[in-house]
C-alpha cells in the first residue's frame, strides 16, 4: 500500500476522489451526529435516575449538564441537516456542503474536549474523551491534508485557550500536555493512514475499471475487425469465384486469359489491402498515420468505374461524368476505393436496370466532391438518420433480394473521416438517391 502522509493522491485520481470522499463524509458525519445525539440523550435520561448530582461538585455538575445540552441540541441539528443534504441534493450539489462536515467535526470534538476540561478538575485525569473525539473523526471521516490540517489546528488553539482555566496544577498541566501532543500526532498519522488506505483502495477500483474499458473497446474492434472481414472481403472472393467460374465453363482466348487472371491479381490485391487494413486496426494505429498517394483522381475513378463493372455481378453501365480539368488529390486508393464501390454496390442492389447509375466528381469549396447518384427507389426518409450507424437497422435488402448487414455504410463514413472528408445522402422515396462525399482542399 501507498502511503500518503504528506501528498495528496496522483493528479490524475484527485479530483474524483475528492469527490468521492466529500460524499462519503457526509453520509458518515450524518450517523455520526445521530449516533452522539442519541448517546447524549440517553445520558440525560440516565441522569434523572442515577444520581450523578451527589457524585460530583456543583459546580463540575452544572458544567456537565451544559456540556450534554450542547452535544444534543448541535447534534440533532447537523443529522437532520447533513440527513436532508444527502436525501435531498444531487451528488454533485453535495460537495458545497462537505464544509458542514467539518464544522461537525469541530463540534464533536470541541465537545469531547470541553468534557476532558471538565474532568480536569481531577488531577488524574488523561484526555480520554478528547482521545476519543479526535481518534473518531480521524478513524471514520476521510479528510485532504489541508482539512486534516484545519481540524488539527483548530483543536490545538482551542486547547491552548482554555486548558490552563481548568487545570491549575503546574505538575498535571505539563504532563498532560504530552499526552495532547501524543494524541495530535497519533491523530495526523492515524487519519493519514485511512487516506491512504481509501485511496490505495479508490486507485483499485479505477484501474480495475479502466482494464474492463480497455476490454469492451478491444471487443469493440474485434467484433469490428469480424464485421468488416464479413462485409468486405466478400467482394474480392466473389469476383475471384466468378472469374475461376467463367474460366471453367467456357472457353476462352489467350487475351481473355491475360484479362482473367489481371482480374484475379487486383482482386487479392484487394484483399490484401483489406487484410492489412485490419492488422493496421488491430494495432490501433492512429489516422494521422493514412498513408497516402498523390494521384489524379479523375484517370482513378475511371479505373474504379471499370474495375468494379468487371468484378460486379450487376450486368449494367455506370455513366462517368468528370470535370474537364485534371483534379489530383492525395488519398489512399485502396480504402477510397472501397467506398466508392460499396456506394455503387448500394446504387445497383436498389436501382431497376431500366434506371441510371451515376459517378461524378467536381470541384467543390475549395476541395473536390466525389458524388453516386442513381434513380432508384430512395431510401424513406425515417431510415435516413441511421443510415451511417454500425449495424444500423436501416439496412434492406435490394431488389432482387441481395443480402445488407448493415455495416457497408458505416465503414464508408469511417473511411472517409479518416481522409478529413465527410459524407453525406439525400434521398427521395422513388426519386432516386445522391451520395456526396466532400474531401477538403488540404487533399488537393
Amino acid at each position: 500500500m501507498k502511503l500518503y502522509l504528506f501528498s495528496p493522491i496522483e493528479k490524475k485520481y484527485r479530483e474524483e476522489f475528492n469527490h468521492h470522499t466529500m460524499l462519503q463524509n457526509i453520509k458518515v458525519t450524518a450517523f455520526i451526529s445521530l449516533t452522539v445525539a442519541i448517546t447524549a440523550m440517553t445520558v440525560r435520561v440516565i441522569s434523572w435516575i442515577v444520581p450523578y448530582q451527589a457524585m460530583v461538585s456543583s459546580d463540575q455538575f452544572n458544567e456537565y449538564r451544559i456540556i450534554n445540552n450542547y452535544t444534543i441540541i448541535t447534534s440533532t441539528l447537523f443529522a437532520g441537516l447533513l440527513f436532508f443534504i444527502w436525501k435531498k441534493s444531487a451528488p454533485k450539489q453535495q460537495n458545497r456542503y462537505h464544509f458542514i462536515s467539518i464544522l461537525y467535526s469541530l463540534s464533536f470534538i470541541g465537545s469531547c474536549m470541553a468534557l476532558t476540561f471538565v474532568a480536569q478538575h481531577n488531577p488524574k485525569n488523561t484526555m480520554t474523551m478528547m482521545l476519543l473525539g479526535l481518534i473518531s473523526v480521524g478513524v471514520l471521516l476521510v479528510y485532504s491534508l489541508r482539512n486534516l490540517l484545519l481540524v488539527a489546528g483548530s483543536t490545538i488553539v482551542t486547547f491552548m485557550l482554555f486548558f490552563h482555566i481548568f487545570q491549575l496544577s503546574a505538575d498535571t498541566r505539563s504532563l498532560n500536555y504530552v499526552v495532547f501532543w501524543l494524541i495530535i500526532t497519533c491523530f495526523l498519522f492515524i487519519s493519514r493512514l485511512i487516506y491512504s488506505y481509501h485511496a490505495n483502495y479508490f486507485i483499485k477500483l479505477k484501474t480495475i475499471e479502466d482494464k474492463n474499458r480497455e476490454i469492451e473497446k478491444a471487443n469493440q474492434l474485434k467484433n469490428k475487425i469480424l464485421a468488416i472481414v464479413a462485409h468486405d472481403l466478400r467482394n474480392p472472393i466473389s469476383g475471384i469465384r466468378s472469374v475461376t467460374h467463367l474460366m471453367q465453363e467456357y472457353p476462352y482466348t489467350k487475351d481473355q486469359e491475360e484479362k482473367y487472371l489481371y482480374w484475379i491479381m487486383d482482386a487479392c490485391k484487394t484483399a490484401d489491402q483489406i487484410i492489412e487494413e485490419l492488422l493496421m486496426a488491430a494495432k490501433q494505429r492512429e489516422a494521422d498515420l493514412l498513408q497516402t498517394d498523390y494521384v489524379s483522381l479523375n484517370e482513378w475513378l475511371k479505373h474504379v468505374r471499370d474495375n468494379w463493372l468487371q468484378q460486379s455481378n450487376f450486368n449494367r453501365d455506370i455513366m462517368l461524368e468528370l470535370p474537364q480539368q485534371e483534379l489530383k488529390a492525395r488519398i489512399h486508393t485502396g480504402k477510397m476505393q472501397r467506398v466508392v464501390d460499396n456506394l455503387l454496390h448500394n446504387a445497383a442492389k436498389f436501382t431497376p436496370a431500366e434506371g441510371n447509375i451515376t459517378l461524378g466528381m467536381q470541384q467543390y469549396r475549395g476541395g473536390v466532391r466525389i458524388s453516386v447518384t442513381d434513380t432508384g427507389i430512395g431510401i424513406p426518409q425515417e431510415l435516413l438518420p441511421t443510415l451511417f450507424d454500425q449495424f444500423t437497422a436501416s439496412s434492406r435488402q435490394g431488389l432482387n433480394n441481395e443480402p445488407s448487414n448493415g455495416l457497408g455504410l458505416h465503414i464508408c463514413k469511417q473511411l472517409v473521416q479518416e481522409h478529413g472528408g465527410s459524407i453525406y445522402v439525400s434521398s427521395e422515396e422513388n426519386q432516386g438517391t445522391i451520395f456526396n462525399i466532400d474531401l477538403p482542399f488540404t487533399l488537393l
